[in-house]
């Protein structure tokens, strides 16, 4: 069912935003031939004829340098997708916000086994349960139990909706998570929950005096030469953005002014293909951003929870669907918007695929699309590997 714009209106009530998931990586045949760029690009225009508005795909290896974008980044305009559009990215905002924690907690002005309560005030701490036992590393691997205050209750979707230009800081966030019973004891179990985010990015903030979207600039964005990347609150440039849609009772809806300004500790990067590839690979091979132990920390899967989640700091870590090794991933999902990011050491391989639409087909679509596309990657550079002497 390919999407159309039919309607565009100012506002509406959808599903909540869920702010990333899990993927279990699952095959789907892929047997065309033809060169891997090819094939790469065939994917992604076979899944914008299918009906995604746009999308954008990353994949980079040794043997594999492939760049490229199909459909449009603005329905209303026709304006074509360009490996320059920058697009919100949801939940990969995460992966952003725990790499500042670490550097924070190699300088020692962060600990990640240390309770809450030593950065946070009685007022914040008196009312969330527990907070004696919640340290930073629960928040950071989502085992502190705190319900999400983005999709376990209304409260703060209702406000958001009705303030769809605000521009919400963590600590106005956090105060949705108040009073509300855990899910569970800390370090007992795992919920995947924004609010963890939330709360740990006004550590940040408290703790270096900073807002978290300037740190992320100093601390990631310039040493690496990210210049299409930001977080939503900050105005800086003006970088052809790209708009995301939903499909509600056959109509199109554009939920671009939602997230164009958009920029808590849990979500809000926006960002190119390529800037996101650079950022994974750096962030997991180098010391530009980490140190190894801290890069040690970030990839350490709790063992809280029944069955144990694969969810680092910051980062999923998965078995290699394809392989026997670990990739590394996060993803992130809301209204209009999805964008993955994944990194295959055994391949030294590093996949980043964005799109600008979500819902009913679109997730379909999409769900297809990236499946095919780390089959296709990981197939293309376990090839090229065995090629080379």
């Amino acid at each position: 069912m390919k999407l159309i714009p039919l309607i565009l209106l100012p506002a509406l009530l959808v599903p909540p935003p869920v702010h990333g998931y899990d993927r279990t990586g699952a095959r789907v045949p892929v047997h065309v031939v033809m060169p891997h760029d090819a094939r790469f690009q065939a994917l992604i225009d076979a899944a914008v004829r299918e009906g995604l508005p746009g999308v954008s795909l990353r994949v980079k290896a040794p043997g594999i340098d492939f760049k490229g974008v199909a459909g449009v980044a603005d329905l209303a305009t026709g304006e074509p997708f360009t490996t320059d559009h920058v697009m919100y990215v949801a939940s990969l905002g995460k992966t952003f916000t725990a790499a500042v924690a670490l550097q924070l907690c190699e300088e020692g002005r962060l600990e990640l086994d240390v309770p809450i309560t030593t950065w946070l005030p009685l007022d914040v701490t008196g009312h969330i349960p527990f907070s004696g036992k919640i340290t930073l590393r629960h928040l950071l691997s989502h085992t502190s139990g705190l319900v999400d205050y983005l999709n376990d209750d209304r409260a703060w979707q209702a406000d958001f909706y009705r303030e769809p230009h605000r521009q919400w800081t963590n600590s106005e966030v956090v105060p949705y998570v108040f009073d509300r019973p855990l899910l569970f004891e800390p370090g007992t179990g795992f919920h995947y929950s924004n609010s963890n985010y939330i709360l740990a990015g006004w550590i940040i903030e408290r703790v270096t005096i900073q807002p978290l979207h300037a740190l992320i600039r100093e601390r990631i964005l310039a040493p690496l030469g990210l210049k299409h990347t930001f977080s939503g609150d900050e105005t800086i440039g003006s970088e052809a953005r790209v708009h995301g849609y939903i499909r509600r009772r056959g109509r199109i809806f554009d939920t671009y002014r939602w997230y164009s300004h958009f920029g808590l500790a849990d979500s809000g990067m926006h960002s190119t293909a390529d800037d996101l590839a650079l950022f994974l690979k750096s962030l997991l091979t180098t010391d530009d951003i980490l140190s190894e132990r801290m890069r040690t920390e970030m990839t350490k899967v709790s063992a809280s929870g029944h069955p144990t989640h694969p969810y680092g700091i910051g980062l999923f870590v998965q078995r290699d669907p394809l392989g026997p090794g670990l990739w590394y991933a996060n993803n992130g999902v809301d209204p209009g918007y999805h964008a993955d990011m994944m990194y295959f050491p055994d391949h030294d391989l590093t996949v980043v695929l964005c799109a600008n639409a979500s819902q009913e087909m679109a997730d379909l679509i999409y769900e297809r699309l990236i499946t095919a596309v780390v089959q296709l990657a990981n197939e293309t550079a376990r090839a090229i590997r065995l090629t080379v002497p």
